[in-house]
């Protein structure tokens, strides 16, 4: 604005609550006099961060909104995306920085987007994880210089940058350091999805790394605002064209929360080879397209060098069959523990020999203590020798356990927590009746009948074998019991079967 003076921008400066009058007088008097030029004194807020380049930017067009959001003071724009804009602020009074992810005006005049937005927003704030970007504060206001509202969420601002940005920068990382970002990745994807939430929008872009190099995810429960959106036809994301065109390729449900898997899989790809597993393109049909999914090249054949035990999660991860795929988050982390432990040891390449024996025993070693990763077991059993035996065993495979000596209080532990375990094994060697009366309450109790549950008898207790209530999730073991088998029932239960690996010679000795 040619006629805009050093006065009048400051006068704005003050009716827009950007400074106080204090502080501008204080920069009169630094000068010493009103008589300079609108650069010099805009110039004078800038070097002292009084100001940022956004803000005087828009003061000088004279816009009154975009300031504030809440309590925070926008500073600077630093992403826009489909549906949202995110500023750095800062709290006006504590000085905290936190990130305001902001709906687009066209989609705040939307009623029904506007609702979804907050929901979203609302869903991503119960969640909080090491590896999730927090959502603090969700928020809709009005402003007397705006038509409608505005709508934004409060989130945690991370020094670093995104993922897409570093592998521009890197071009790929080591195994090492690929192998542990992807960990924190599907850490965060694990906690989601024991809480019944998928992303949907997985992508490099989406993964913030902090200045101490830890990833973190962004933008959890919005994904079904995005994609939303890109059904109507007001905006397109083309993520979520992708998760369409890969579960219409692999013959998946709409939705299959293993597709999260498969994009996770991509992730890791570009990180260890630098080379996008996905032919990129804006054009919808080609994303769409079933080819774009089903003739990924190995990874083996791009980066051929890569250690085994890296190449083999891709390959799962990335899976066209979406159930020879990874089934839950939780898997593939474990397998990427592992495969950080055998970095650490060493590990040979893609085009390497086949191990020998005494790294197939330490694949066994480390492979045994993520076996129960995320399960827990409750043992009901009195006699303090056994309890402490199986208490031990388990607990080297990675397994949490409860040991409860009463079966009443077991059953009671159900009553109070619906999911204090995931299976519960009742040991009637010693306590006989009692054990087994429980059982059959666990086994018949509309609370806990689908629960699954594992009896352990004598020989010789005959009757009680007789009178158990079995069913597809019950079963019975007969003493004496080997942890190895209790553990493949345990498994088997669950739904969740041990592969039929070579044990190694204390997996094979151990009996109970």
């Amino acid at each position: 604005m040619a006629d805009l003076t050093a006065e009048n921008f400051a006068q704005r400066v003050i009716d827009f609550n950007l400074l106080q009058h204090y502080q501008v007088e204080q920069i009169w008097s630094e000068l010493g006099t009103r008589e300079v030029s609108l650069g010099e004194f805009q110039n004078i807020l800038l070097r002292k961060e009084l100001l940022t380049n956004y803000q005087v930017e828009r003061i000088v067009k004279g816009l009154r909104t975009g300031y504030f959001y809440g309590d925070y003071k926008a500073l600077y724009m630093i992403g826009t995306g489909t549906f949202a804009r995110v500023f750095r602020t800062v709290h006006k009074d504590t000085g905290k920085v936190v990130a305001a992810k902001v709906l687009r005006r066209r989609f705040s005049e939307d009623p029904k987007r506007a609702l979804q937005f907050m929901t979203e927003g609302e869903l991503g704030k119960g969640l909080r994880h090491p590896n999730i970007c927090p959502i603090y504060e969700v928020h809709s206001e009005t402003s007397m210089y705006q038509q409608g509202t505005s709508y934004f969420l409060i989130i945690e601002f991370i020094e670093g940058q995104n993922l897409r940005d570093l592998l521009r920068i890197r071009g790929k990382f080591s195994p090492k350091e690929a192998t542990q970002l992807m960990i924190d990745i599907t850490s965060g994807l694990a906690y989601a999805a024991e809480r019944g939430l998928t992303h949907r929008d997985l992508k490099t872009s989406n993964v913030l790394i902090s200045a101490r190099g830890r990833a973190k995810l962004v933008d959890f429960g919005l994904a079904a605002f995005a994609e939303q959106v890109s059904e109507d036809g007001q905006a397109s994301n083309p993520r979520t064209v992708d998760y369409a065109g890969l579960e219409i390729a692999t013959n998946a449900p709409r939705d299959d929360s293993r597709s999260d898997i498969f994009f996770a899989g991509s992730i890791f790809y570009h990180m260890l080879s630098g080379v996008l597993p996905l032919n990129e393109t804006r054009d919808r049909s080609e994303r769409l397209s079933a080819g774009r999914y089903l003739n990924v090249k190995p990874i083996a054949q791009i980066a051929p060098d890569l250690p085994r035990s890296v190449a083999s999660v891709v390959n799962k991860a990335m899976e066209t069959n979406p159930d020879r795929r990874y089934q839950t988050p939780g898997q593939m982390l474990m397998d990427l523990k592992m495969a950080a432990k055998r970095l650490e040891m060493g590990d040979e390449s893609a085009a390497g020999e086949i191990r020998g024996k005494i790294e197939a025993q330490n694949e066994a070693r480390i492979a045994k203590q993520f076996e129960g990763y995320n399960k827990t077991i409750m043992i009901v059993e009195s006699n303090m020798d056994m309890q402490n035996v199986l208490r031990d065993r388990l607990k080297k495979y990675g397994y949490r356990v409860l040991v409860i000596s009463n079966p009443q209080r077991a059953l009671d532990r159900y009553a109070e927590d619906a999911s204090p375990a995931d299976i519960i094994v009742f040991s009637a060697i010693d306590m006989g009746e009692p054990a087994l009366e429980a059982f059959n309450r666990f086994a018949t109790d509309a609370d806990t009948k689908d629960k699954p549950a594992v009896l352990i008898i004598k020989e010789r207790q005959k009757a009680i074998r007789e009178a158990a209530e079995l069913g597809e999730n019950r079963a019975i073991m007969t003493m004496p019991v080997k942890v190895r088998d209790l553990r493949r029932l345990v498994h088997e239960l669950l739904k969740d079967p041990l592969s039929e690996e070579d044990e190694d010679a204390e997996a094979e000795a151990e009996t109970a």
